[in-house]
């Protein structure tokens, strides 16, 4: 019998049956090529981890929306933290119906108008005093702006947006 060969014993009847076993951790010898293999996976794993903490949630920028009003700046993607001030009743349209409601930013004296289109995103129970997260396309006006496309864009135009209220998401 060759070293690495076991002979199973129920198969030992006049026959010599061998089966390779082979070691866990490889031959002797194989240590630095595990400890390669061992390293390149960590590594992977460690890109992978990082990669969607980048991609993760947009984080709140209300800075950048500051500037975008001074700047007069339009159609820039945006999220937006703070706090409803005023519920305001639901208005029509070609694309259809639109929940609205103002946020006063939490950082800045800056309000903006949250367009919320209902055909494509669920109505957010939104109440005066709530503090929320808003991602979508912030539109630049006198008032402070507005932000819609605040909901998951069928057509793939738009990055996806959402509102976040009471811990729950609404996209």
């Amino acid at each position: 019998m060759l070293a690495g060969d076991q002979v199973r014993p129920d198969l030992q009847h006049g026959r010599d049956f061998r089966l390779q076993v082979h070691h866990p951790l490889g031959h002797a010898g194989d240590g630095d090529r595990n400890l390669v293999r061992l390293l390149r996976a960590w590594a992977c794993a460690s890109t992978v981890l990082v990669l969607a903490a980048c991609w993760g949630t947009p984080r709140p920028d209300d800075a950048a929306i500051a500037r975008d009003y001074q700047q007069h700046h339009s159609q820039v993607e945006v999220t937006a933290e703070g706090t409803v001030v005023r519920v305001l009743a639901d208005s029509g349209g070609p694309a259809g119906a639109h929940e609205r409601f103002v946020v006063r930013l939490d950082a800045f004296s800056v309000t903006v108008l949250i367009d919320h289109n209902l055909s494509l995103g669920r109505r957010v129970p939104v109440q005066v005093g709530d503090r929320v997260i808003v991602h979508g396309e912030y539109i630049w006006n006198a008032q402070g702006g507005l932000i819609h496309f605040t909901h998951h864009d069928p057509q793939g135009t738009h990055e996806g947006g959402f509102i976040e209220d009471g811990g729950r998401t609404y996209d």
